[in-house]
């Protein structure tokens, strides 16, 4: 007879979950590689359709961004019950000019929350979509 299975207290998304809880955030992070190591950046963003945005200065996030694979990940932690998501994108940047450069459905507008000049809007174009919920545990 074979022992039950434990709950670990992680679950696996689906991708349309993992889509919808993109959706509820402010801020995500940009993992790119420079220099042939990994680097994180905390951004806000906005969704354009199935699509990520965010604004970005010429410099070496861009550059990496541009230039390789990129991941993004946004996700949402409850610490007084030790419940929350991940949701991880891993897809490609693309440079967005024209009328088409304004994030689509987002009810929030896509501007940087410091006062500076944050020219390129960046595309994020998934590949895959994974992401896990933590069921609340106690202590």
């Amino acid at each position: 007879m074979q022992a039950p299975k434990l709950n670990s207290g992680v679950d696996p998304l689906d991708e349309l979950e993992c889509r919808r809880l993109l959706g509820t955030e402010l801020v995500g992070r940009l993992g790119v590689i420079i220099d042939g190591r990994p680097e994180i950046f905390p951004v806000n963003f906005a969704l354009a359709g199935e699509d990520i945005m965010i604004r970005t200065d010429q410099g070496s996030k861009a550059a990496a961004a541009l230039s390789g694979p990129v991941v993004f990940e946004v996700d949402h932690f409850d610490g007084a019950d030790r419940s929350g998501w991940s949701v991880m994108v891993h897809g490609s940047a693309e440079v967005v000019t024209g009328p088409s450069g304004r994030p689509g459905s987002q009810n929030r507008a896509l501007t940087p929350w410091l006062d500076v000049h944050l020219p390129h809007l960046l595309r994020i174009t998934a590949t895959q979509i994974t992401g896990r919920r933590i069921s609340g545990q106690s202590a």
